[in-house]
């Protein structure tokens, strides 16, 4: 194994002994040693005692422990080494070290290992005279899973040859390649891994020949055939050091010319993606361009014919997917997981989404009304109700779709404080006629659907909300992104009437983002199953809010997120993935991943460095908020 140490440092003590060790260790791969690793999300670095990367696709943190005598202590107490504390960063070796593997996994996770899932292995190693009664630690082999891993130091190359990865992983690590993983990793350019792996630059080497140099006649002898001048004589410098220059730097655009020839000709992850220009896309000529929508397929039956005639052999079929039924939640997962291609979001909840997801902005829905639009609260026109200061807990309401904007988001927000029964779910129509028909006391509709409409009253109309439109997937390759924008700018009147679209200005969602913030916090206290209501949160169970910052699959089914509180204080929140993929918007750690959550219902318990452990057990304490 080769041991790289940036150029000027030199180990000490037991680090070296640990460099030693492994440069003779018969493995396949490269251990990084006097590093600072840099947090992906953040400037904080990290002094990692050694970072083993090996083929194909195995990452180990090793932290350097030197105490020779006998070690006690547990995964979350102070060790010692007959009774001398051994020293770390967060309060004990194992604790550092699995800290430190999250930091390389949020990393690699970030630039390399997006959608796979992968594993960032860790040990403490010891000197070979050190005995160890550390509660429930593994002992010089490998134990998949959140378990105190400790490996004298002559048992190194047996423990680290034992462990395994998969064969996703594997795939992946080959196609970016090792050196490539290290650059990112270090963030150190290519060329000085290259130095530091071979002392010199990549590229050939060239060793000159030992010619004998004759003195250069100043004046150029003429060819062999008399050639008209066309120009003034032009003399060239005969200096080999210039020659040199020019045959290296000749070696250096082809060198460039092969690494991008070799990144846009190797083939992406699946036979439907094409490559262009390093990145992989979806290839429209091999598997259907998808249109996504939540009204009536009828309704985009012309749009499709259009398109697909557009697009003629560009494209091998146009599918419409979604309808009057399909729930806001559906289509937001098949936005959040790039499903669709085209995208008529119909509300500025899924236009947020889209956004959120790099989605490009191509057209305005709703062209015939104002970029605005309002939420009302309403009863009927004989209703005792005259504001919603006449709430009580008996009051029944009718509400929308759990992501919908004008009939949840917004009365949630306004509703702020009250209790009171709900029904929920209903497209507008259906709350129309719930109210209509005394089975619910109140209904939120948009204003304008019911504004003329002489057997309801308005009791509140809402602060503004921002329009949405038509959005464009950010996994088609640039030049088909730019051809279906000018095939559906340039389409027939009709075809955009009936679509109901046309060219206009993308809404500014900054400010309603703040009010789907704060309404996702009521929300995150509101228990939906149980009547009445409570639209607020009691002082003891507001929660814990914060932002998930990486996660880590523990093994045997849990996962660890790091989420990052509003107070700046980090806390490490267990959950299984069981209990994950029944939380709402959660479904898996990549999709919860960066967004803001507020949890309920779990005490927090507070680790000696300041951050905290806390441990979901059920769904319901964990909600996933729109941001």
């Amino acid at each position: 194994m080769k041991v790289l140490l940036p150029e000027g440092v030199e180990l000490q003590g037991f680090e070296r002994e640990l460099k030693t060790t492994l440069e003779q260790a018969q493995l396949a791969g490269y251990a990084l040693m006097g590093f600072a690793f840099r947090e992906a999300l953040s400037s904080k670095l990290h002094q990692i005692d050694a970072l083993v990367v090996m083929e194909p696709g195995v990452f180990v943190c090793l932290e350097a422990k030197g105490y020779k005598g006998k070690w006690t202590g547990s995964a979350n107490e102070t060790w010692f080494s007959d009774n001398q504390e051994i020293k770390a960063v967060g309060g004990n070796p194992y604790i550092q070290v699995e800290r430190y593997s999250l930091v390389i996994k949020d990393k690699l996770r970030s630039c390399i290992f997006e959608d796979i899932d992968f594993w960032v292995n860790y040990f403490v190693v010891a000197p070979d005279q050190t005995k160890f009664e550390i509660k429930d630690a593994v002992i010089n082999t490998f134990q998949p899973g959140r378990s105190v891993q400790i490996c004298n130091i002559s048992r190194i190359e047996q423990v680290l040859g034992s462990i395994r990865t998969k064969e996703n992983v594997a795939a992946k690590f080959n196609e970016i390649g090792i050196k490539k993983i290290i650059s990112e990793l270090t963030g150190i350019s290519l060329e000085k891994i290259e130095i530091l792996i071979n002392g010199q630059p990549p590229g050939p080497t060239l060793k000159p020949r030992p010619v004998e140099l004759k003195p250069v006649n100043p004046t150029l002898e003429a060819p062999p055939v008399e050639l008209e001048p066309v120009g003034p004589t032009l003399k060239l410098p005969h200096n080999k050091y210039i020659h040199l220059s020019i045959i290296l730097t000749c070696f250096a655009v082809a060198g460039i010319f092969a690494v991008w020839h070799y990144s846009n000709q190797r083939g992406c992850e699946t036979a439907t993606q094409t490559r262009v220009n390093g990145i992989c896309y979806k290839d429209i000529t091999k598997k259907p361009l998808v249109v996504g929508i939540i009204t009536s397929p009828k309704q985009y039956s012309e749009f499709k014919t259009y398109l697909k005639n557009q697009l003629r052999s560009q494209g091998i079929d146009v599918v419409v997917e979604g309808n009057s039924e399909i729930t806001y939640k559906d289509a937001q997962n098949n936005i959040t997981k790039n499903k669709w291609d085209i995208v008529f979001a119909n509300s500025p909840m899924n236009g947020m989404r889209a956004k959120d997801n790099s989605y490009k902005w191509l057209a305005r829905m709703y062209p015939k009304y104002p970029l605005t639009y309002e939420s009302v609260l309403f009863v009927r026109s004989d209703s005792s109700i005259k504001s919603i200061e006449d709430i009580n807990s008996s009051t029944t309401i009718a509400l929308g779709d759990f992501n919908s904007a004008s009939s949840f988001y917004m009365p949630v927000y306004n509703l702020y404080g009250k209790s009171m029964t709900v029904t929920a779910g209903h497209r507008s129509s259906k709350i129309r006629e719930l109210v209509a028909n005394k089975k619910a006391d109140i209904g939120a509709v948009v204003y304008s659907t019911l504004k003329d409409d002489p057997q309801f009253r308005v009791i509140q109309i809402s602060r503004e909300i921002p329009g949405t439109g038509v959005y464009l997937s950010p996994k088609l390759t640039p030049t088909i992104q730019k051809q279906i924008q000018n095939i559906l700018e340039n389409a027939p009147k009709r075809i955009k009437k009936q679509a109901n679209y046309d060219t206009g200005e993308e809404p500014d969602y900054k400010e309603f983002r703040t009010i789907a913030l704060r309404a996702d916090q009521v929300l995150s206290c509101a228990n939906f199953s149980r009547n009445p209501v409570q639209f607020f949160c009691n002082a003891t169970s507001q929660g814990i809010l914060g932002r998930v910052a990486g996660f880590t699959n523990q093994g045997n089914g849990m996962i660890r997120l790091r989420l990052e509180r509003e107070n700046h204080q980090i806390c490490e929140v267990f959950v299984s993935s069981q209990t994950l993929n029944k939380i709402t918007d959660g479904r898996s750690p990549e999709f919860i991943n960066r967004k803001q959550v507020n949890i309920t219902g779990v005490e927090a318990i507070e680790v000696e460095d300041g951050t905290c452990e806390l441990t979901i057990e059920n769904p319901t304490q964990l909600v996933v908020l729109t941001t």
